[in-house]
């Protein structure tokens, strides 16, 4: 397991080991036409042909096991991104500072928005997939992304009074391999293999 400072890592997806080619798809499928509720050029499942996003499909080209999946309906996580190895600052203030974290495996830590009435317990207003979709359209979409030299990337959202509210690591290659799954007749992206690891 390789452990890193995340800090130095901080880098847009055009300094990443993307050619420019798979970038522009890349921005295209996950912030410009993203599944996500927030682009207002959104996709639907539909328009690639699908009834639903095939989310248990995804994890598994991700290697994603189920003990690192945590979809939370909740309001903050920071027992969550402890647990899963996602707390890359330790501390308060004077005494803050940088934490290595695990850069090899693939995990996912992030909120959904949810509803609560009465006495029941909270119900997520959108689908796993939809919720990591969008966390991974704010991170590009504001620069909150770590790519490593492994090339696994580290996306990270946080809300309006910089909380985090999601922390997700993941090969570059799933970025390519989950447009191929939702994608899968090539209705809108041609995806040219690599000839090189990402």
């Amino acid at each position: 397991m390789v452990k890193v400072e995340v800090q130095p890592f901080k880098k847009s997806i055009n300094e990443s080991s993307f050619s420019s080619e798979q970038v522009a798809m890349i921005w295209d499928f996950y912030v410009t036409k993203s599944i996500a509720a927030s682009a207002s050029q959104k996709r639907t499942p539909r328009d690639y042909g699908l009834r639903s996003i095939p989310w248990k499909d995804m994890c598994a080209v991700a290697n994603l096991v189920a003990d690192n999946i945590k979809i939370l309906p909740a309001n903050s996580m920071n027992k969550t991104l402890e647990k899963l190895d996602l707390c890359t600052e330790i501390g308060k203030g004077t005494t803050k500072h940088n934490n290595p974290i695990d850069i090899e495996t693939p995990r996912i830590a992030c909120l959904s928005p949810f509803s609560v009435a009465d006495e029941e317990l909270p119900k997520a207003k959108v689908g796993e997939a939809e919720s990591v979709l969008t966390h991974i359209r704010n991170a590009f979409a504001h620069g909150n992304t770590y790519y490593f030299d492994n090339h696994f990337v580290l996306f990270e959202d946080r809300d309006s009074h910089g909380q985090i509210t999601a922390r997700i690591i993941l090969s570059q290659q799933t970025l390519i391999d989950w447009i191929s799954e939702i994608d899968k007749d090539q209705r809108y992206y041609v995806i040219v293999p690599t000839t090189d690891a990402i």
